[in-house]
């Protein structure tokens, strides 16, 4: 029995792409339809953030970087800082570490400073 080269290079093919396959069906039909976003903490007696909501979920690294360079590097102490977020975002475990261990990240602002 011969078996035709363009039969095996299918199987080849498919054998190959079939965990691409799995991957693209599970996140589609996935466990429960969609992933639920992590709850993250609506502050109550803050009528708005020193940035936008859509900027400060996707660029607070960057900003309390910025900030954390002017007090220790240059000596500029603004009047925005870490003290100002807890002044509306209370709890650091409803807040911060939620949405942090979602996407798997280690915090290390708090080695340094205290946030109740």
């Amino acid at each position: 029995m011969k078996i035709n080269r363009g039969v095996i290079a299918v199987i080849a093919v498919l054998i190959i792409l079939a965990p691409l396959g799995y991957s693209v069906l599970s996140a589609v039909v996935g466990p429960g339809g969609q992933q639920a976003e992590p709850f993250l903490e609506k502050p109550e007696n803050a009528s708005k953030c020193v940035r936008d909501t859509t900027y400060m979920r996707f660029h607070h690294m960057d900003y309390l970087r910025e900030l954390r360079n002017d007090a220790v590097r240059r000596g500029i102490r603004g009047e925005v800082g870490l003290f100002s977020c807890r002044e509306c975002h209370t709890s650091r475990e409803r807040f911060c570490n939620q949405c942090h261990e979602a996407v798997n990240l280690n915090l290390n602002c708090f080695r340094c400073h205290y946030y109740p």
